[in-house]
């Protein structure tokens, strides 16, 4: 502790005497070993002030590798450094050098601060293998500045795929962020046209759907949550996260074409905006129609009943993910009520639907008639791809239009067929927990009857 703040004062002391020469002599014979042992910040002020004169160029043009190299923040000293033409154009002809004995882990950073300097971007696109091979997933940094050269555009053309992976090296860790970056400097230049093609829609969808910051709650508000708006507040804090799942879901999906042109469709000229989310699905709107994007439950198929909102489309794909299409509603109805919740539910039961996800979240009412293409309100071969059983105790050929002020259940996900063992428990408002418990209590009731 002792030997640091003796060497703390004597570098700010020579930091502060570095107009007298004899002081710049002293700096430029052990300006190596100081920047091996200073506070890094403290070594930067020396450093910036002893560059400014002549006698520290000097120094500098034949020490300033080693000098590079003993910093235990490498990267902080290449603006200093090249302030000076000279050892400038010697730090970029020698970038190999900067990446091999650079104290840091990710070249992409070294290629940001190159990119800084003038003709860094050459010297990026000079370096690409390399800056390329042993970054991390800040490919960024690299791909764009060489974007400013034609060596450097062919070269992160015959890259792409490589630098999409360093991006995408799995599902599980993405970087849509910075590979959007990427996409979006491609856009006005000939040779990556194709590709923009590709990419460029959902870097633009992307950009649209802003999540809005979630206000963070009070303790006495998350105390006094039941079990619905705790949900929405869990809702709020992982949308981000829900939101770059889903990208990235599709991003790797191979039925990604089909669905970058449903949702060009549904949008018709509209651009898309954040709704809500759960926990596996991301629900997002363009005019009046909604998009539902999320993981496939475990039962895709549902039985059909008229207070059940039928979408425009919904299909599950091959990545395990599903894509719904529906008309938007009012969710805040002031008649979405306990009561009516209840009287939905008894009805879902006695055709023989058991709704495990029961909430008046789950429900709109409609603010225009929910009137469909033929195809679905016709019984065709076409309706199982929306998803729901076939079964004479569901009968599609008796599709109700749903009417402009209807109340009808708006998410899918947890319907089931009254038999169906294979079902999921969602959440329950408390309503419909007080009547299934007063339905077990009178079983027991007749139960303990019958036994006597």
């Amino acid at each position: 502790m002792k030997d640091e703040i003796e060497i703390s004062n004597m570098i700010r002391k020579m930091t502060g005497m570095i107009d007298r020469e004899e002081v710049r002599k002293e700096v430029g014979n052990e300006i190596a070993g100081l920047s091996l042992i200073s506070d890094p910040e403290e070594f930067k002020e020396l450093l910036s002030r002893f560059i400014k004169y002549p006698d520290g160029v000097e120094v500098l043009k034949d020490k300033w590798r080693i000098v590079y190299n003993n910093s235990k923040v490498p990267l902080e000293l290449i603006k200093i450094l090249a302030q000076e033409d000279d050892i400038r154009k010697d730090m970029l002809s020698n970038v190999n050098y900067l990446i091999d004995y650079g104290n840091f882990e990710n070249t992409g950073n070294l290629a940001k601060e190159l990119s800084e300097l003038e003709d860094g971007n050459e010297a990026i696109s000079n370096n690409f293998e390399k800056l390329l091979e042993e970054c991390d997933t800040n490919a960024d940094c690299i791909a764009i500045p060489a974007l400013e050269t034609e060596i450097g555009r062919k070269k992160v053309k015959e890259n792409f795929g490589y630098i999409k992976d360093k991006f995408f090296p799995n599902l599980e860790s993405t970087d849509l962020n910075r590979f959007f970056r990427v996409v979006r400097a491609l856009e006005g230049i000939d040779e990556f046209k194709e590709i923009y093609e590709d990419y460029g829609f959902w870097a633009d969808l992307y950009d649209q759907i802003e999540v809005p910051e979630p206000k963070r709650p009070t303790l006495d508000e998350i105390l006094k949550a039941g079990k619905s708006q705790a949900a929405k507040l869990h809702g709020d804090f992982i949308a981000k996260d829900i939101k770059d799942q889903e990208f990235a879901i599709m991003m790797y999906s191979k039925d990604r074409e089909e669905k970058k042109l449903i949702l060009q469709k549904i949008a018709n000229g509209n651009q898309y905006k954040y709704k809500s989310c759960g926990t596996q699905s991301f629900i997002i709107q363009a005019g009046n129609q909604v998009v539902k994007l999320g993981a496939k439950k475990r039962k895709f198929e549902i039985p059909y009943h008229p207070l059940i909102m039928m979408p425009y489309f919904r299909k599950a794909y091959s990545d395990d993910s599903i894509l719904e299409v529906f008309n938007f509603g009012n969710v805040k109805s002031a008649k979405i009520t306990d009561e009516k919740l209840l009287e939905m539910y008894k009805e879902l039961e006695k055709s023989g639907i058991k709704w495990t996800d029961a909430r008046k979240d789950n429900v709109l009412e409609l603010l225009e008639d929910n009137v469909l293409p033929d195809y679905i309100r016709e019984e065709s071969e076409d309706f199982n791809l929306f998803g729901f059983l076939k079964d004479q105790r569901f009968p599609t050929n008796e599709h109700k239009v749903l009417k402009k002020g209807d109340i009808v259940i708006c998410d899918l996900d947890m319907l089931y067929a009254k038999d169906d063992p294979d079902y999921e428990d969602g959440l329950l408002d408390d309503v419909i927990e007080m009547y299934l418990l007063s339905k077990t209590k009178k079983r027991d009731l007749d139960d303990e009857d019958f036994s006597h």
